[in-house]
């Protein structure tokens, strides 16, 4: 634009003002008080190294959701009140809800006492407060207050969970029938039993159960039998009841006869129930409950995803996107909350709480399958060695050729003929045979629980002249004390046995007190040293791991809190404070007389999170004080523990991220950063990093702040948060914002999320994809995901049970909002006219629509978009001086760009203004 070269004693020459920089956000101070290069708002942003301001890279799905949108068994919901107005119905739960509580999903209730219109029944739900626990359904009739029985118990007083009840739900309360509410269509009635042996004999059918029979199995009473023999499916009048044998008998007509049951595995289990029309969904997966990332330290390339749903473990290789799964105690144990995940000592953890941990050793297994065929939806396989699987173990197909329908994919075995044949089915029918050219049967070992109960210490049982010979193993030792079914671990041993090392293995035989067997694949051998290890009692001073929601690996120990006990069935200590650390290289030995610590002396304070730092130190994260424990890096007897602070501590676990001398975390009043000025001082700030976006932490929902999450990557800290959608608004109750730190610019970038309200994150985590490293989310549903990864939309999983559309995806909603020129002036002004350069990515051309944004007067001008002001989209890798017109008038004005079509760069934003309404006419 055209500009006076001089101007007249009563012009107002045009006053310039912009920025040709972008470095960081600063939302808490009036836009007119920003530095240059801060900007009021970066949402979906990216702050360069060259100063210039674009769009962030859509995400990128590896897979789409796991869950299915089916329901495994979940506990019914207390209800404490209960009350109708003009024809809506509030209940007060006894819990928070949890996720499974949609507006619009039905809801079932039942048990509510009334004296009008029956409120019980299944209705849709049309509110939900997760601060209030309060939840709301349209039901016509007189207004009431209804009568709610057992309101005074809940699951935790009941002192009973899904795993161990037999009655119908209602008959736990001690007053009688206890008023619930379940998500669904219905609210099951009681658990099935399993059923573990089945017999004919005289035309009597008798089952023998899992456990006890409950009062509700009386003669002349109803039962329902389920997978064992379709000729004794179904209904049957009991005729007998023997509680101490745990067996149920009712007639049937027909040959005497053993029948087959199916143990309590992942599949079709064999039932027996009171009630009709229950079913147990063990195959439901219905929530991703925490991530892990797993290197191979034998491989410079494969790096794995482990994700814990409720009843499997799904675990994906980023180098090539290939799935497993993996059980928990070969299906016999679930996760039905939160978990905290971390690799150490060789093995992957996934501490349950007030559950035992589970375990499993990561190792991936490979058998290279000699032959492959399949015939309609049965695949058959030849492996070349013993395979190592059973019937319902997961196996994943690799490299498989030949085929019309890719049969490479995760199965659970069907069959397994031999040790070296096994049978998967697959969804599509094909007759083929597959060429095997480098194919392979390829699985990890199911989790099992950590060792439990009474404490055992290992027991050194070596014999210098060990022999194998058809895989059946004979080792001397006097005095062994084995018994047949006992389990040994090899601890080392001469070639061949040395690539065992660590594996379990059961007791088979014992001919003598001097002599034992158990089974390994082998070669035949004679003559070989090997030592195995048996568990002896020792009694107290020393526990097995305790039960933990998580666990931190420092200096060769492994570093939880002591909230529960060790027992088989773990019990709540009452104590919050105080954490253990296990032996050196020895997860399931602790010392609880010298590795046991107390960090609060009792305060109201509890453990949030613990973190190695340096060699000789671990910071421990309560709710309201830090603390700093050094002398760790060899005996525990000399430790000191020194608090740093009681006015600040951490809210999520998660959050806490190390970043070489500095500690991140998320507290109640915002981001903090702790730091070490010398190997033994650590010093907090003053005032939270987080200062400048004070806005957006003031919107973070407290009730769900704990699930918040943190990871370093690419000189940036990433906080994934649960943002509400205006401050005490209560809506967000899943991790739905990313809150971005540039360390190398000093300041937050980028507010960034997903434009989808069904987008939940789980973890972020930083894991190696080939040879280099890369950010993933992992969400809710199960989805794993590539942040950063394509130029363009994002391309997400979003809700369970519906495939991916990855031809669509979803546009990613950017915005920069510029911080408020005015000219350093109070006066007001006339703002004629503005530039912007931008130019396009070498991949796609430009548009984008730019907004003014005035005070005094407020006004948003009519948005304008590139391809209006420069008559077509901005091409690929063209860059552009916009100018347009402005015409505002005001005190000060922000320029606000919205990109619609591909990532523009913005280089630079400038506004051209003059003082209006001055006098002319000076006051002497």
């Amino acid at each position: 634009m055209s500009r006076y070269r001089s101007y007249g004693k009563l012009d107002d020459p045009f006053v310039t003002e912009g920025d040709t920089f972008f470095l960081r956000m600063n939302a808490r101070l009036r836009p007119n008080q920003l530095k240059p290069g801060e900007v009021a708002l970066s949402k979906n942003g990216r702050m360069n190294d060259d100063g210039t301001w674009q769009p962030r890279k859509g995400l990128n799905t590896l897979f789409g959701s796991i869950t299915t949108g089916e329901d495994a068994i979940r506990l019914p919901y207390i209800i404490l009140s209960a009350s109708r107005s003009d024809g809506v119905v509030t209940i007060v739960l006894d819990d928070k809800p949890s996720l499974l509580f949609v507006i619009g999903n039905n809801i079932t209730i039942a048990g509510l006492s009334f004296t009008g219109d029956d409120p019980n029944g299944t209705f849709a739900l049309t509110d939900v407060n997760f601060n209030t626990r309060t939840i709301e359904y349209n039901s016509a009739g007189t207004n009431e207050v209804f009568t709610t029985v057992g309101s005074n118990e809940t699951w935790n007083t009941i002192n009973t969970t899904y795993l161990n009840l037999t009655d119908t739900w209602f008959s736990y309360a001690q007053g009688g029938t206890t008023s619930v509410a379940q998500m669904g269509d219905s609210i099951p009635t009681t658990i099935n039993y399993i059923v573990e042996d089945a017999e004919r004999a005289s035309n009597v059918v008798t089952l023998t159960l899992e456990e006890t029979p409950s009062s509700l199995f009386a003669v002349g009473e109803t039962v329902h039998v389920d997978d064992i023999d379709a000729s004794i499916n179904g209904s049957h009048t009991i005729t007998a009841v023997n509680s101490s044998a745990k067996t149920v008998s009712f007639a049937d007509t027909g040959a005497d006869t053993t029948f087959a049951t199916n143990p309590n595995t992942v599949g079709n289990t064999s039932v027996a129930s009171t009630m009709q029309n229950f079913t147990l969904n063990d195959e439901a997966v219905n929530g991703v409950f925490g991530s892990a990332v797993y290197s191979d330290a034998t491989s410079e390339n494969d790096d794995f995803i482990f994700s814990a749903t409720n009843n499997l473990c799904l675990i994906v290789r980023l180098k090539d996107k290939k799935i497993y799964k993996c059980r928990y105690e070969a299906g016999g144990e679930t996760v039905s909350g939160v978990v905290g995940m971390s690799q150490g000592f060789d093995k992957m953890f996934i501490f349950r709480t007030n559950k035992t941990t589970l375990s499993a050793s990561p190792k991936l297994n490979r058998f290279p399958i000699t032959s492959a065929s399949q015939s309609g939806q049965t695949i058959s396989l030849i492996t070349l060695t013993n395979h190592g699987r059973s019937v319902g173990d997961f196996v994943t197909l690799t490299r498989l050729g030949n085929w019309e329908f890719d049969p490479n994919d995760c199965y659970q075995v069907t069959s397994v003929p031999s040790l070296n044949e096994l049978t998967v089915t697959m969804d599509n029918s094909q007759t083929k045979v597959f060429n095997v050219s480098g194919a392979q049967v390829e699985y990890f070992e199911d989790f099992t629980r950590v060792s439990n109960g009474a404490y055992t210490a290992p027991v050194y049982l070596t014999d210098t002249h060990t022999a194998s010979s058809n895989g059946v193993v004979t080792m001397d030792v006097s005095s062994h004390g084995l018994s047949i079914g006992d389990v040994v671990v090899i601890q080392n041993g001469a070639s061949p046995f040395d690539t065992y090392e660590g594996q379990e293995v059961r007791v088979t035989s014992v001919p003598t007190a001097n002599q034992f067997t158990f089974n390994l694949d082998v070669d035949d051998v004679t003559g070989k040293s090997v030592t195995v290890t048996r568990p002896l009692a020792i009694g107290k001073g020393f526990i097995h791991q305790p039960a933990a929601p998580f666990g931190e690996f420092h200096q060769r120990r492994l570093w939880i809190p002591y909230q529960y006990t060790s027992d088989t069935s773990p019990q709540d200590r009452g104590i919050r404070d105080e954490l253990v650390a296990s032996d050196i290289f020895d997860s399931d030995t602790i010392d609880v007389i010298g590795n046991q610590f107390r960090v609060s002396s009792g305060k109201s304070d509890f453990i949030v999170g613990i973190r190695g730092f340096t060699q000789d130190s671990v910071v421990v994260f309560n709710r309201k004080s830090i603390h700093l424990m050094t002398g760790v890096s060899g005996s525990l007897a000399d430790v000191k523990t020194t608090q740093v602070t009681d006015e600040v501590g951490a809210t999520a676990r998660k959050s806490i991220v190390q970043i070489a001398n500095q500690i991140m975390f998320l507290s109640d009043q915002g981001i903090y950063g702790i730091e070490f000025i010398d190997q033994y001082n650590l010093r907090g700030t003053g005032t939270p990093l987080s200062e400048t976006i004070q806005p957006f932490i003031d919107r973070i929902n407290q009730d769900f702040a704990h699930l918040s999450c943190g990871v370093y990557f690419n000189n940036r800290y990433w906080l994934a948060v649960p943002l509400d959608s205006q401050v005490g608004a209560g809506d967000a109750n899943q991790l739905n914002t990313i809150l971005i730190y540039n360390f190398i610019n000093q300041g937050f970038e980028s507010i960034d999320s997903v434009n989808s309200t069904d987008f939940a994150i789980r973890e972020l985590l930083v894991a190696r994809e080939g040879t280099e490293n890369a950010l993933y989310l992992t969400t809710v549903e199960g989805g794993v995901h590539k942040v950063d990864a394509l130029d363009g939309k994002d391309k997400v999983s979003q809700r369970a049970g519906e495939p991916l559309d990855n031809d669509l995806g979803i546009d990613v909603i950017s915005q920069l909002t510029t911080r408020q020129y005015d000219a350093n002036s109070m006066d007001r002004k006339n703002f004629s006219r503005a530039e912007f350069q931008i130019k396009s990515t070498d991949t796609n051309p430009s548009d984008g629509d730019i907004r003014f944004i005035t005070e005094d007067p407020d006004s948003t001008s009519e948005p304008v978009n590139l391809k209006t002001l420069l008559g077509n989209e901005l091409n690929k890798a063209e860059e552009a001086s916009v100018r347009l017109r402005v015409r505002k008038r005001g005190f000060g004005v922000q320029a606000d760009f919205q990109p619609s079509v591909g990532r523009p760069y913005v280089r630079a934003t400038k506004v051209d203004a003059r003082i209006a309404d001055r006098s002319t006419t000076s006051v002497q």
